[in-house]
């Protein structure tokens, strides 16, 4: 439908607020397009590379940033409201519950700051970088390591419990039904219990994974570095299709209507019929795609290392 182009590599995910698309570059901005027609409205510099997933609240954006600081800004006009420095780059993606902010940072602690005026509430340090973005469901936070470690606090910092598994968990976690699912860089997805942290299963898939899983159904999502958009059934834990692409899935897939889209490394977005894995159509850009696409009216969006954001037809 069209595109817009950036002066540097958008290796994040867009985020849809009030008939824009918000989303994040190398060229250290955040910018803010017109969802229908892609024009520029707005662009807020920050002093790093934003990797990190807009969020939007009271009108106002969210965003971390490689320059080491958390950014607000305003939604309606661009411009900053407050920001909050950590001692490292801010990779992870914020999430609010309660009327505070829960973001990870390059520095080792996870963050509850308060989303109104910026001070911060508590921070724990886990010892090490956190890339994942926090989930939060009945009042517990739910985020992964770059030691291998996860954990789940309540909202006041205390661990509830913690699982370690044996590499790197970039992928963010998601919680559906009582059950917590989260990928790793030791080529394992997880199914851990939301409450006590015991294994209910795990599935082999082969190579290592920092997607974020995606549940409808009964059905989960997931890619893998082995190029696979894969899907398993969360009761068995066995595979029901999975689908190769030419190279590495980094960014995570998303079901929208019956259509399930993801991008892979090899430059193209994918749409699978997501119940049989067939595809649908699939979508070229001119560099790797890492992000995840958002779907909004029967147009998806997604960034490309091409320095452009795409709108396609769903």
């Amino acid at each position: 439908l069209w595109s817009f182009e950036s002066e540097d590599e958008v290796r994040g995910t867009p985020t849809f607020h009030n008939k824009k698309v918000l989303f994040g570059s190398y060229d250290n901005n955040l910018y803010a397009v017109d969802a229908v027609t892609g024009e520029f409205t707005w662009k807020y510099p920050t002093d790093g590379g934003v990797v990190s997933r807009p969020l939007v609240y009271e009108d106002n954006i969210y965003i971390g940033s490689e320059d080491k600081r958390i950014h607000v800004i305003s939604a309606k006009t661009g411009k900053l409201a407050w920001t909050y420095y950590t001692n490292g780059e801010v990779r992870s993606s914020a999430n609010i519950a309660a009327g505070h902010m829960f973001i990870g940072s390059d520095d080792g602690h996870l963050y509850a700051i308060n989303a109104l005026i910026g001070r911060k509430a508590w921070e724990i340090n886990i010892g090490a970088p956190v890339r994942s973005t926090p989930y939060i469901n009945n009042d517990l936070v739910y985020f992964g390591a770059e030691s291998g470690e996860f954990f789940c606090l309540d909202l006041s910092g205390t661990i509830k419990w913690r699982f370690k598994a044996k590499r790197a968990i970039t992928s963010s976690a998601v919680v559906s039904e009582g059950i917590v699912f989260f990928g790793s860089m030791d080529a394992t997805l997880y199914a851990l219990d939301a409450k006590t942290g015991w294994v209910i299963w795990r599935y082999r898939l082969g190579r290592p994974s920092i997607s974020t899983p995606f549940v409808v159904e009964n059905y989960l999502f997931t890619g893998a570095a082995s190029g696979d958009i894969i899907c398993v059934d969360v009761r068995t834990a066995k595979e029901v299709w999975h689908y190769s692409t030419d190279h590495q899935v980094t960014g995570s897939p998303i079901v929208y209507k019956d259509s399930l889209y993801c991008g892979s490394v090899d430059g193209y977005l994918y749409s699978l019929e997501y119940r049989t894995g067939r595809l649908r159509w699939k979508f070229q850009t001119d560099g790797p795609i890492t992000g995840t696409p958002v779907a909004v009216d029967e147009t998806i969006y997604i960034g490309s290392t091409d320095h452009r954001l795409y709108a396609v037809a769903a």
